[in-house]
């Protein structure tokens, strides 16, 4: 007698379907945000040349002070383009004050660094150059030894015309067109992703029971999407989580750097969390080494310190996000939402 196939689960009968059909997203605040989706190929087809450029400089000690590091340095390929060091390392091995980011989906960011500081990508290019624990260098500087290279001078020239000097805006557009080229690493989501948008009864075969919950769980009972939502996996806002380390070793205030708003202190830009299992350790100051850590914190409601007697009163200390509420995720929960962000 031939076996009887095997029912699929509930679960997969949904996610089968269309994307305009899953589950209902939860937010902690009832909120309409953005399915998740595949980052957005370049509208314009980049200029090869530019890229190429840019890329070169990405890579060039040159922009250093001491001709000991680079864009690269940091933000390492091999690495998904971040370096999995607690703090970034600069010129001299001087320890910076954050972690490094990912370098993904340049064109839907809305500002850049932890704490928004910049506004553009070409601004955000320009800045690490002349801070003094990253390349110490100045943009002056750097474009006198641009311009004294015969080979740099040759490619700005063929690149952007002679009427165009090797100038900042030169520099910066050069090494943002590179960045924009910059993809996650070719992910099991990223696949995922992509079918379902266009054969959603064959993308479902490439999750196992346990990806498919954590998938379920991210946009359901563990509100992840509240802000890491869309094909960035980030709403481009600031949120206090709660690792400020008010007035303490690891002080660190954030947004509030920015604005001078006191609603500010403590928040920091929401990550995109492309390739995240390859860019720990994570948030700003890099003080969590396991997906599993994260999760165990939100799942608690994420910390919230209380200020001290003599910081009662001071509007400047942090209060961590209402957004963050408890979960009540079982143990067998926790490790479904960790397979499913060990995908991206």
């Amino acid at each position: 007698m031939a076996e009887l196939p095997l029912k699929e689960s509930p679960l997969r009968q949904l996610y089968s379907s269309s994307v305009k059909e899953w589950p209902a997203i939860q937010t902690s605040d009832q909120r309409i945000v953005a399915e998740l989706a595949p980052l957005p190929k370049l509208d314009n087809a980049p200029n090869k040349d530019l890229v190429a450029l840019g890329e070169r400089l990405f890579h060039d000690t040159l922009l250093s002070k001491d001709n000991s590091v680079s864009c690269a340095s940091c933000h390492e390929s091999r690495l998904a383009f971040a370096d999995q060091r607690k703090l970034a390392i600069g010129i001299n091995q001087q320890v910076g004050r954050r972690n490094t980011p990912t370098i993904v989906g340049m064109d839907l960011w809305q500002s850049f660094f932890w704490d928004g500081r910049a506004k553009t990508a070409e601004q955000q290019a320009l800045m690490p150059i002349t801070d003094p624990k990253e390349m110490n260098a100045t943009i002056e500087g750097v474009l006198k030894r641009l311009r004294a290279d015969k080979e740099y001078s040759t490619e700005f020239s063929s690149v952007f015309g002679s009427e165009r000097d090797i100038n900042p805006n030169t520099l910066s557009e050069a090494i943002v067109a590179f960045e924009r080229t910059i993809l996650p690493p070719h992910s099991q989501f990223m696949r995922f992703i992509e079918l379902a948008y266009q054969a959603p009864s064959k993308a479902i075969n490439l999750l196992n029971e346990q990806q498919l919950e954590g998938l379920h769980l991210f946009r359901t009972k563990a509100k992840c999407m509240t802000c890491h939502h869309g094909p960035l996996f980030s709403d481009n806002q600031f949120h206090v989580t709660g690792f400020h380390f008010y007035q303490r070793k690891l002080h660190d205030v954030g947004r509030f750097e920015v604005t001078g708003k006191h609603q500010d202190s403590g928040a920091f830009r929401t990550p995109s969390l492309w390739a995240v299992s390859k860019t720990g350790p994570w948030f700003h100051n890099g003080v969590i080494s396991s997906l599993r850590g994260i999760i165990r914190q939100y799942n608690a409601g994420g910390p919230r310190p209380k200020p001290k007697a003599h910081q009662i009163g001071d509007d400047n200390f942090p209060t961590t996000s209402n957004l963050l509420v408890k979960l009540q995720l079982t143990t067998e929960e926790q490790e479904a939402l960790e397979a499913f962000l060990k995908m991206l």
